[in-house]
This record gives structure tokens, sequence and C-alpha cells, in this order.
């Protein structure tokens, strides 16, 4: 497992969709994480049942690994070991971001990145890799993509969101089964506030207008901390997590398991939610009606309708070890 960012390579830090899949996959198979690297081979990685890729905008900050892993890309973008997998918090832009890549590859080596691991090396021996890579996801089918489902959510809908995946490509998992550990619920005093996932949002701006009670971020500084976050929302009477902007709609995101945990209740886009349960389907100024008991009871529904329908750690895995096994067998 190894990919872009350096939450890619490393099993230390936040949890994410990345990181829990190293838990699941550790579960049944011996797990190597690793910055990628440049002196990697394709006969060294084809040692491997698979190779799992973790993926950001090529183009945003994040992706300061992108030279080991486009490297790796472009050794393994046809292999049926490959995995990539979707792991940005702010999904709407790689369509655009991959969209530059592949028009002009060389971009990577603005005078930006030059702080970036393996700048000199990759701008001096590596640019063919480079524009190899961007010539094959211009030209080659997309490689099999994991993907985090939430409830609500399917396959096509999230391949759409993301603008560049074709539904072929896309698995989508729900591994929430691997966080999901209830605790009796804080103790804290719940001050009147929401606690908000992204402040910035324009869907948060504007529903803020509406709301008696004003909303905080989950952290105080930029680099936030789950710790940080855990501590915000069991302060606050719930958690408000906005949909991406862009209109790309709600995306997974591990502050979803933190509320869910803290038996705090949650309002996201109700337009998306509704449909999966009445308790999924609360307005934040309901929420805002109701005491203390009732937000309760309405964050133990809300655990209740999620546990109820995302699949266990034994199925999870069965799923993994099923799409391994017919790649395996198309290498035959």
């Amino acid at each position: 497992m190894t990919g872009m960012a350096s939450a890619h390579c490393s099993t230390k830090g936040n949890y994410s969709f990345f990181s829990g899949l190293y838990k699941v996959f550790s579960e049944f198979a011996d797990v190597t994480i690793s910055e990628p690297k440049l002196s990697w081979t394709r006969s060294y990685l084809q040692e491997f049942d698979a190779v799992i890729v973790g993926i950001t905008p090529p183009t945003s900050i994040a992706a300061n690994k992108i030279y080991g892993a486009i490297h790796v890309l472009d050794l393994m973008y046809e292999s049926n070991k490959l995995r990539i997998v979707v792991d940005s918090p702010q999904v709407w832009q790689f369509k655009n971001s991959i969209n530059s890549f592949t028009r002009n590859p060389l971009q990577v080596f603005g005078s930006m990145y030059r702080l970036r691991k393996d700048y000199e090396e990759a701008s001096t021996k590596h640019v063919s890799t480079i524009k190899s890579l961007a010539d094959k996801m211009s030209s080659i089918q997309w490689p099999k993509t994991y993907v985090p489902l939430l409830p609500w959510s399917t396959v096509e809908s999230v391949a759409a969101s993301t603008g560049f995946l074709p539904v072929s490509s896309t698995i989508g998992l729900q591994i929430d089964s691997i966080f999901l550990d209830r605790k009796a619920g804080s103790d804290m005093v719940k001050a009147q506030r929401w606690a908000v996932d992204n402040v910035k949002s324009s869907w948060w701006i504007s529903l803020a207008k509406t709301l008696r009670y004003p909303g905080i971020a989950l952290s105080s500084s930029k680099k936030l901390k789950d710790s940080e976050a855990e501590q915000t929302i069991a302060k606050s009477i719930g958690l408000i997590i906005p949909p991406q902007d862009r209109k790309v709609g709600t995306w997974w995101s591990y502050r979803y398991i933190q509320a869910l945990n803290l038996n705090s209740p949650i309002v996201t886009y109700w337009q998306d939610a509704h449909g999966f349960s009445e308790s999924w389907s609360k307005l934040a100024y309901q929420v805002e009606d109701m005491d203390a008991f009732d937000r309760q009871n309405l964050a133990e529904m809300q655990f209740k309708d999620y546990v109820d329908s995302v699949p266990n750690l034994h199925d999870v895995i069965n799923t993994i070890k099923i799409d391994l096994i017919e790649s395996s067998k198309e290498r035959i």
C-alpha cells in the first residue's frame, strides 16, 4: 500500500478510508505500507498479490509523494494487481486536476513543487514516466478503483460524483464496521452550538442563516486531528456534515463515524439521505427544536439504521477477496 500523499504511506495520523482499508487488508494478509520509490521495478511490484495506490488530485499540494506514486502507477497501470483508492476530502477537485495533468503532465515540475520528495531525480531522470502515465490515463481504460460508500450512495452515484471514474472500473466498499465502536456517549455539557465539518461550505453558509445556534469548526487549526474533532463534536448538540461543493453531494467522512460512536445526532444533505431512513432525514432546525432526550434518541436511531445497513467485517473481507481472486483468474 502506498500513494500520492503522506497519509497513504503510514499508519499514523488521522483515520481515513485508506487507513480503514489497511486495517481490513491486515485482517487476512501481510501488508506492507511504504512511501513510493522511484527505484521500484515492475518485477518487484509484481511479487505482491495486490498493489494499492491512494491518489489525491495530482496538481494539489497534498500530493507530496506524487513522483514515486506516478512511477508506480505507470509501471502497474495495465496490471490486474493494481487497485487505486480515491481518498480525498475534496473529491470535486479530481476531475479538473486529472484533466489538467493529462493535458500538461510536466506542470508537476513547476516551481511551487520544488520541495516535494524526489523532485530533482524525477525532473531529470523520470520525465518520460510522467508523460507515459498521462498518455495511458488518456487512452487506456482506468484501473479498478476502490471508493467509499455511504449507506445511501451507490457505485453509480459515487463514480458520477468524481467526474472521472467509469462505473465499470469502480468498486464500492463500505468498511465502516472496522471503525464503529459505540461509546456510552459523552457526559460533557452540550453547548448551544453545532459542530460543523466544513464551515467554509457554501451549503453551510446558507443553512446557518436559518438556524438559532451558531456553528463551530472542528479544529482551530488547518491540521485537524481526530482527537480534536471528537472533543468538538462531544461538546456540541450535533454534527453538521455539508455536502461537497460543486454539486458533488455527500461523500464518506470519518466524521460520520466519530459522531455515531459518540451518540451525537448528525445532519447532512437531506436530498441525499432522506431515502435511506427517517432518522437521517431530519433537518437542522428540527434537531434544534428537540430537547436533550429526543436528540439522544435520534442519535441512537441513526446509529442503529447505519449499523444495520453496512456489512460486517467478514463480508467486507469476502468482497475484497472475491475481487482479487477474480483478477488473479484473469491473469492466468
